[in-house]
């Protein structure tokens, strides 16, 4: 509870150094644990917009002020400024327009020499085999740090996709492996996607909905010109992602 009300702190403090807008004006904030950056949405009247820190609130309520005073004066306005209810954030970012939550691996990649051409999506799926629940995020990131391996990206079942490893770096995903034009060393040129999924499970239609969601902003910044599974690859050592419906990848 400690974050939580050090935020409230300093939001009543911007509040009261000078940020209402006038007597009339009724404010509401309400908090939900978490840590910074974590996405907050500010309300003001009819309009929501999605910010990703406390500072931006503070901004944005200011640049706000001007431009609302005058409803102010006449209707009174409602601000509310609140997290998603989510907990154990480490920080959120954006690829594109898709919401990303960080939680960069320390081990399991490597960075390049020179800037890389990234042209290729690979999809796999894992789980915790040694934990109670096969769906543990600290558990499975804490097994790819056990084997030295990483991926890009990692869908849970929710459909919330964490980066473990910046496009930009190396990820060990694909091991021994061939890409359909025939190159080798696919990790060399491709952004792995791990999806949470036992070997007998079924994906969620949230992980699909994240996922192509994810590709289609990919593909944004990347001249992607192939999306294969693990098993495409390295069809001699792999078998995943298991029980992909590739007919819902758009």
């Amino acid at each position: 509870m400690g974050l939580l009300s050090m935020l409230v702190t300093v939001l009543i403090i911007l509040f009261s150094a000078g940020y209402y807008f006038l007597g009339t004006t009724q404010k509401e904030i309400s908090l939900s644990n978490g840590e910074l950056p974590v996405p907050i949405t500010t309300e003001i009247t009819k309009g929501t917009e999605i910010i990703d820190t406390a500072r931006d609130a503070k901004k944005l309520i200011e640049t706000r002020a001007e431009e609302t005073m005058k409803e102010a004066e006449n209707d009174g306005i409602s601000v509310t400024i609140k997290a998603p209810e989510k907990t154990g954030v480490v920080s959120t970012k954006s690829v594109s327009d898709v919401a990303i939550q960080n939680r960069l691996m320390q081990s399991g990649f490597s960075v390049p020499k020179s800037p890389r051409t990234i042209d290729t999506i690979v999809l796999h799926s894992s789980y915790d085999l040694n934990g109670s629940d096969p769906y543990s995020v600290s558990g499975i990131v804490k097994e790819y740090e056990d084997y030295g391996v990483s991926a890009h990206y990692l869908i849970d079942r929710k459909g919330i996709i964490y980066r473990l490893v910046e496009d930009k770096n190396i990820a060990y995903h694909a091991g021994v492996s061939k890409a359909p034009d025939g190159r080798k060393n696919v990790n060399d040129f491709s952004l792995g996607i791990e999806m949470m999924n036992t070997e007998k499970g079924q994906f969620t239609s949230e992980q699909y909905s994240a996922v192509n969601d994810l590709i289609a902003s990919l593909k944004k910044q990347y001249k992607i010109k192939f999306v294969v599974g693990h098993s495409d690859i390295a069809p001699d050592r792999k078998t995943d992602p298991w029980n992909f419906d590739w007919k819902k990848v758009k």
